[in-house]
C-alpha cells in the first residue's frame, strides 16, 4: 500500500518539472520578424500572434525596409504596432484623428511614424534618414498663349493655351536625385468621402507635373481651345507617371517611374481652384526641383 501510494506523488513531480522546462523553454525563445511572418503564413490569427508577442522575448528589426518587408508579407498593421511598442517600450497609438491634423509623434525621419497630413520628401545618405514636407504653393494668376498662332493658323485650328503660373523659377526644395521618394499621409479614414475634413484621401488626387520655366515664373497647361472645341486638364507631356504602394494607416509611398531631368516639378492637387477652375487660380502645387549633381 505504501509503495502505490508514492505513485500519485511521482507524478506530480514530474509534472511540475515539465511544466518548468516549458516555461524557461518559452523564456528562452526569441521572436524576429521572420516568426512573426510565418505565424501570419500559417493562418493563426492577429489576437494569438500579439499575445505570442507580448509573452516572448523578441529582437525585431523594424527599419523602413523591413516594415516594407512585414507589409508586402501580410502582417496586419495591429500586429505591426505591438511589435514597435514591443521594441521602444513605449506605446504606439494607431487611431486616426478627424481634425484636420494628424497628431505626429515618434521619429519625425521615420517614414513609418505618424505624421501630420501633407506630403514629404524622403532621403536617406550614409545611413541617415530625412523627411522634408513639401508646402502648398498656390497659383496666383494665369496666362493665356498661341493667340497669335491661332489668328494665322487656317480653318480655325490654332490652339490658344490657358496656363496656371507659379512666382518665381525654382522652389525651395531641391533634389539631388533623379528618382525621388515621396510620402504621402492622407485622410484615408473617410474613404474619399473627405468633405468634413478637406484632406485628400488617395494619391490619385494628385498629379505630378513639370513645368516650363519662363523668365520670372513656372507655368503649366491646364486648357486648350480653338474654333472648334475646348479641352481642360493637363498636356500628357507634362504629367509624370508614378508608382504608388499603399504602406498603411494613410501613409503611401510615390516614386516617379521614370528618371526626372533637371527641372522643376510639383504635385498637383487636381481637385484645387474650384473658385476659377478654368483658369486654375487657386490650384495648389506642392512644388520641388531637381538638380542633379553632373
Amino acid at each position: 500500500m505504501k509503495r502505490l501510494s508514492i505513485l500519485p506523488i511521482f507524478l506530480v513531480l514530474f509534472a511540475l518539472v515539465f511544466a518548468a522546462n516549458t516555461r524557461t523553454f518559452a523564456q528562452d525563445e526569441v521572436m524576429t520578424n521572420d516568426e512573426v511572418i510565418s505565424l501570419v503564413k500559417a493562418g493563426l490569427s492577429k489576437q494569438i500572434i500579439i499575445n505570442k508577442i507580448r509573452t516572448s522575448k523578441s529582437n525585431f528589426d523594424l527599419s523602413t525596409d523591413s516594415l516594407i518587408k512585414l507589409k508586402t508579407a501580410g502582417v496586419d498593421d495591429d500586429i505591426v504596432t505591438v511589435m514597435l511598442e514591443v521594441k521602444s517600450g513605449k506605446t504606439v497609438s494607431t487611431t486616426a484623428t478627424t481634425t484636420t491634423e494628424s497628431k505626429g509623434t515618434g521619429d519625425p525621419n521615420d517614414p513609418m511614424s505618424p505624421h501630420d497630413f501633407g506630403i514629404y520628401m524622403f532621403e536617406e545618405r550614409d545611413g541617415a534618414k530625412k523627411m522634408t514636407q513639401l508646402t502648398a504653393n498656390v497659383s496666383a494668376q494665369n496666362r493665356t498663349g498661341g493667340g497669335v498662332t491661332a489668328a494665322v493658323t487656317p480653318f480655325g485650328l490654332g490652339k490658344v493655351k490657358t496656363k496656371a503660373n507659379l512666382p518665381g523659377t525654382t522652389a525651395s526644395i531641391q533634389v539631388q536625385s533623379s528618382r525621388p521618394v515621396f510620402y504621402f499621409y492622407l485622410d484615408t479614414k473617410s474613404g474619399g468621402l473627405n468633405t468634413s475634413s478637406g484632406i485628400p484621401s488617395n494619391p490619385s488626387e494628385f498629379a505630378l507635373v513639370k513645368f516650363h520655366i519662363r523668365s520670372d515664373n513656372r507655368e503649366i497647361t491646364i486648357a486648350k481651345a480653338n474654333a472648334w472645341g475646348a479641352k481642360g486638364g493637363l498636356s500628357d507631356e507634362s504629367v509624370m507617371p508614378v508608382t504608388v504602394e499603399n504602406m498603411g494607416n494613410g501613409i503611401f509611398k510615390v516614386t516617379p517611374q521614370k528618371d526626372l531631368k533637371n527641372g522643376e516639378y510639383g504635385f498637383y492637387l487636381l481637385n484645387s481652384g474650384n473658385s476659377n477652375a478654368s483658369a486654375a487660380i487657386g490650384a495648389k502645387f506642392f512644388d520641388f526641383g531637381v538638380k542633379l549633381v553632373p
